[in-house]
């Protein structure tokens, strides 16, 4: 078992201890290398687990383990159910390796010219619709049997930050006062429940050749309002609401100021479970190589700006 490269690091101890935990796996010539760095800003990816690249007797694997500072955050079981579910479904890479148990959890490998997706390229025409229609492919098929809920997130990353004396702002009860009357407002109006990918996160989307899309990293997956899923990657990808407009008819087939609305409401609460998570990790995590406090606070900006809007209350009135 040989790393790609020449020094050991801390990196090649946590990945050959995740070799070792997949049965047969260290027998059958491996060498690996960092697949993606840990990194909140200003691209988010690769922090809940590290991700390994194996070369396994000439297969390659995209391998998991789930970092030990992450491990409230992440059902591991779940996580591999649900991406089991997608692959079935055609919008996500196969699971080769399921060692749940162990937080581990090995994806077949996506070569070249597949890459990570850039907020910029959910802005490039095309590429959005092709997102949406695959998060579609999710919503129409079988549910999963667990909830994601994102104002009982909300309010447990508040306790647990509470709790841990993390830098929290000063407006905390006002903007989680605004995310419960969103709660409301959102039950209020109804909704159904559909298979989720809860994750707005660009560099969760894989862009591949003739304009192929997969959905990678189902840590949040799991039942909810198909319309968070929309909501979360708008918010992730646009600025303006003529953006979100063209968007939100191509996935509905028509546009609906109500739905716009509806997108504002819950991009606003995705920011903000967002920036408590990141100011409460800067506090409980120990890799302080990782900008999880100013990853924080900028989720909390864009959350507090949207719910500063004039027309705040009047979005919730008409989802």
């Amino acid at each position: 078992m040989t790393p790609f490269g020449q020094a050991a690091t801390a990196f090649d101890r946590r990945a050959e201890a995740a070799i070792t935990h997949v049965p047969g796996l260290a027998d059958r010539g491996v060498s690996y290398a960092l697949a993606a760095a840990a990194i909140c800003s200003p691209v988010h990816r690769g922090v809940a687990s590290d991700c390994i690249l194996i070369d396994a007797g000439g297969e390659r694997i995209f391998l998991k383990a789930l970092n030990e500072d992450m491990a409230g955050d992440v059902s591991v079981p779940q996580s591999i159910a649900a991406a089991k579910v997608a692959a079935d479904l055609g919008v996500a890479p196969a699971i080769v390796i399921d060692q749940s148990g162990s937080g581990i959890a090995g994806f077949e490998y996506l070569p070249p010219p597949w890459r990570y997706a850039h907020v910029g390229d959910l802005k490039t025409p095309g590429v959005i619709g092709r997102v949406l229609d695959a998060r579609q492919r999710l919503h129409d098929g079988p549910r999963l049997g667990w909830r994601f809920d994102v104002f009982a997130r909300i309010e447990q990353l508040a306790a647990s930050a509470v709790e841990s004396g993390a830098p929290l702002p000063g407006d905390l009860d006002w903007l989680l006062g605004n995310a419960r009357a969103v709660k409301a407002a959102i039950e209020a109006a109804g909704y159904d429940l559909a298979f989720c990918h809860n994750d707005g996160i660009a560099s969760n989307i894989m862009l591949g050749p003739d304009g192929a899309v997969r959905l990678v990293d189902f840590d949040l997956a799991g039942d909810n309002d198909p319309w968070f899923d929309v909501a979360s990657l708008l918010n992730e990808a646009f600025q303006f609401d003529a953006e979100k407009a063209d968007a939100i008819g191509h996935y509905a087939g028509r546009f609906d100021e109500r739905l716009l609305n509806r997108c504002r409401a819950y991009g606003a609460v995705d920011d903000l479970a967002w920036g408590i998570w990141g100011v409460l990790r800067s506090t409980t995590s120990a890799r302080t190589n990782i900008e999880f406090f100013k990853y924080g606070q900028w989720r909390l900006l864009r959350c507090r700006s949207t719910m500063s809007h004039w027309d705040f209350e009047a979005w919730l009135r008409r989802l």
